[in-house]
Formats: structure tokens, sequence, C-alpha cells
């Protein structure tokens, strides 16, 4: 079953509080999840763009709708780099 990822919503989408809200549980931010928030946006972009190129009325929702995916994605690659990075003890910049 899949886990619910209310995180960014608990913490108003802040990565910093995400992040030490993560160490404190023991939580962890899986891969996958990134790569499935990116695939996610990617589609919802294609649809955007349709909608922009149409010059729809719907493109604005569709618009905030990308923003959130975006702005999601952004929040779970920072926690989980926060979380490397603590691991490490030193930031690491290959993803």
């Amino acid at each position: 079953m899949a886990r619910e990822a209310g995180l960014f919503d608990a913490v108003n989408g802040s990565p910093v509080e995400g992040f030490f809200i993560l160490r404190q549980n023991g939580g962890n931010i899986p891969p996958n999840w990134i790569q499935r928030a990116t695939a996610s946006r990617k589609n919802r972009q294609k649809a955007l763009a349709a909608a922009l190129k149409a010059k729809k009325l719907d493109a604005v929702s569709l618009l905030r709708d990308w923003e959130l995916a975006y702005r999601k994605e952004c929040f779970y690659y920072g926690c989980a780099l926060s979380l490397r990075w603590s691991v490490m003890g030193r930031p690491s910049f290959s993803p």
C-alpha cells in the first residue's frame, strides 16, 4: 500500500522544517518519490502548454496545479538532499 505524502502540507512547504521532522522521526525520502514527482509534473506541463497555446481560460488552474507540483518536487528533493548531507557530513552535488 502506498503512503500518503503529507509532509509538504504538514510543514507548509518548508524544506528546513521537513528535514528536521524527518530527522527527528527517522524518516526517509525514497528516490522514486522524486522521480515520480518529476514525471507527474512533466505530464502536467504538456497539458499546460497546450492550454496556453490555445489561449484557454482553464490554463490558469492548470498553471496553479503545475506550480504546486513543482513546489512539492523541489521540497522533497531539498529534504532528501538535506538528509543525505546530514549523513555524509558534507554536501554532495550529484543527484
